[in-house]
């Protein structure tokens, strides 16, 4: 009986063992889920270099009388008024940039107004970040400008089994926004 009672107290002892081994893991996969997402590391480095230039300056200063500043907040309905390049981001894997971008291009307002779809960041007028948040059906969008790094518009969409797709609704979120400032005919 004392060898079956041992035996039983082992099995326990090896279950509680992986319990924790299982919470351990399950505390790392949240910490690392943690970190910074990589736009966040990049304002981040731009705004280091961007003060790095200012020591450098104010070392170097002779005072010539050039105040340097920060771009000022513009109005965002300016923003969307006057933006003519459009870089789209997705950090999700069920959606990439791409379709949202072809989506984009199929839409007569974004023909009508102009606008292009561009790669390179230091020519875009508007930044759009697309995200999923984890465990959900649910797609949230930012549009940035760049300069400021101010957040012009947003929304959010849930994707369904039998219905528009994710990149044609946000397209079409995005042009609804932009028509309140920059109205189509």
């Amino acid at each position: 009986m004392n060898e079956h009672l041992s035996l039983k107290l082992s099995n326990f002892n090896l279950a509680r063992f992986m319990l924790a081994l299982l919470f351990a893991a399950a505390c790392a996969s949240t910490a690392s889920a943690q970190v910074r997402p990589p736009e966040l590391k990049r304002q981040n480095e731009g705004q280091q270099r961007q003060q790095a230039a200012q020591n450098s300056q104010d070392d170097d200063d002779d005072d010539d009388g050039e105040v340097f500043a920060t771009p000022a907040a513009v109005d965002p309905a300016t923003v969307l008024r006057k933006a003519r390049f459009v870089l789209v981001r997705s950090d999700s894997a069920f959606i990439s940039g791409r379709e949202v971008e072809d989506s984009l291009r199929k839409r007569k307002e974004f023909q009508a107004w102009g606008m292009a779809i561009t790669r390179n960041e230091a020519q875009a007028d508007l930044i759009i970040e697309i995200t999923r948040r984890p465990l959900t059906r649910r797609f949230t969008f930012s549009v940035i400008d760049p300069r400021t790094l101010e957040v012009v518009a947003s929304g959010k969409t849930r994707s369904v089994l039998f219905g528009k797709k994710i990149p044609n609704k946000i397209a079409e979120k995005f042009a609804n926004r932009v028509k309140v400032h920059r109205p189509y005919q």
